[in-house]
């Protein structure tokens, strides 16, 4: 899935280039989510405290107040289209202590209250913002106890994480977190790892992995017999807003996964115009006969013009018959993720190789009234043996304030491979504070 928020509103796990100087170069848009950065996280240190109760004297009370709409149809083969639609406000509301000797306390609900009075009968309410009662939810998603400084941060307890193959993809009303820790090493300015442990997680991404699991649950990443996953990285800053890093990443009893990439931005006649580029390799190694067993190569490129841009991306996913790959928890690293299709579903469906492209160009208005607006238009393919899907999306994001942030997407989806299509809008609004 296309990560659900555009390059500078994303948490990052890696000190970027553009908040190192913000005089540096950002750009916005859904499709930029796979650019240069996708991987990290930065928040500033927290306010220093010089006894424990002075910590609480001097924390912070962050969140986001979340309206969000979906009006969808389905229809599966022969069978009658089925159409659904919800309503729902929430969002995150947390609070972080100031730090005492370098450490801090972290605690965040998120919050999904149905509009029952605005929403259909029950048989016709599109379940995506609750739970399998189709009813409200709140749960809290991050508690962690937290250690900062200039040189190392560790994040144990209920954390969010942006990794390849773990991540937030905040799509919906509730991102996926974690049950775990991170840790991050800056070496150098240009240099860092990264080392993750997870065990359970949570959020509307953790219900594809356990039918009939409600996403407001922490659940076993793979088992109850599995220890989870354990992730590392070594990151190279090497130009302005460019990058290479290696991942390996074990998941116990499904698949061992190297993950490398080289991506960032090349300008060519200053911002007016560049080049995004990237390039990357999978390497899955299946565990306990998982049948998770693959390699997956992928390049991207975005051409900008002032405002304007163009560009397209390549996935193939080589298995044995029988084997695939998978975006592990969350939204997946690959180039050719859209809304809602990517190479993997396609790869599990048929246990073949497959291939997928994305083209897309867009637009960023600067004109006064719409400066901070994108408009995107999109289009996927995927395909094996057996058939294939084809995704068109089209996107507009906003943001309107520095706080208020408006998303609206369109999704028309077909797959031959199950004769299933369905028509999807999407509209979010978030008030950060």
């Amino acid at each position: 899935m296309i990560d659900a928020i555009y390059i500078a509103q994303l948490d990052n796990n890696i000190q970027t280039a553009q908040e190192k100087n913000n005089t540096e170069f950002q750009q916005s848009g859904l499709v930029h989510s796979k650019v240069a950065g996708k991987f990290e996280i930065v928040k500033e240190l927290p306010k220093k405290a010089d006894t424990f109760d002075n910590m609480f004297d001097y924390a912070d009370v962050y969140g986001k107040i979340r309206f969000a709409y979906i009006d969808s149809a389905h229809k599966l083969s022969d069978l009658p289209k089925e159409e659904k639609k919800a309503s729902a406000i929430g969002g995150e509301l947390g609070i972080t202590t100031a730090s005492y000797n370098d450490f801090s306390l972290n605690l965040s609900v998120y919050i999904s209250q149905s509009l029952n009075f605005i929403n259909p009968s029950i048989d016709r309410t599109n379940e995506d913002f609750l739970n399998t009662d189709k009813d409200s939810f709140a749960y809290v998603s991050q508690a962690s106890i937290n250690y900062e400084n200039d040189f190392f941060q560790t994040k144990l307890g209920r954390v969010k994480v942006e990794t390849p193959y773990a991540n937030s993809d905040d799509i919906r009303m509730a991102p996926n977190t974690f049950e775990g820790g991170w840790a991050k090493v800056d070496y150098t300015s240009e240099l860092n790892s990264q080392l993750v442990y997870l065990t359970k997680w949570a959020g509307y991404d953790s219900q594809d992995e356990e039918i009939g699991a409600s996403q407001d649950v922490f659940k076993d990443l793979v088992d109850e017999n599995s220890f989870g996953m354990i992730s590392a990285s070594l990151s190279y800053e090497y130009a302005k807003n460019s990058e290479i890093s290696i991942w390996q990443n074990y998941i116990d009893k499904q698949a061992s996964i190297t993950y490398a990439e080289i991506i960032g931005i090349y300008f060519i006649d200053g911002e007016k115009l560049h080049l995004d580029y990237g390039v990357q390799y999978s390497s899955l190694n299946e565990l306990n006969n998982s049948n998770v067993d693959g390699d997956v190569f992928g390049a991207m490129s975005i051409l900008h013009y002032y405002g304007a841009f163009i560009g397209g991306a390549y996935n193939i996913a080589i298995v044995d018959d029988g084997e695939y790959i998978t975006d592990g928890f969350g939204g997946g690293p690959y180039y050719t993720s859209l809304d809602e299709a990517t190479i993997s579903a396609i790869s599990q469906s048929a246990k073949i190789n497959a291939q997928a492209y994305r083209v897309a160009g867009g637009y960023e208005f600067t004109q006064k009234y719409l400066d901070g607006g994108v408009i995107e238009l999109v289009y996927g393919k995927f395909y094996n043996d057996c058939g294939h899907i084809i995704e068109k999306d089209a996107i507009f994001t906003y943001d309107i304030t520095d706080r208020l942030y408006l998303e609206a997407i369109y999704t028309k989806f077909s797959s031959s491979c199950n004769n299933n299509t369905f028509d999807r809008t999407l509209v979010r609004l978030d008030y950060s504070f």
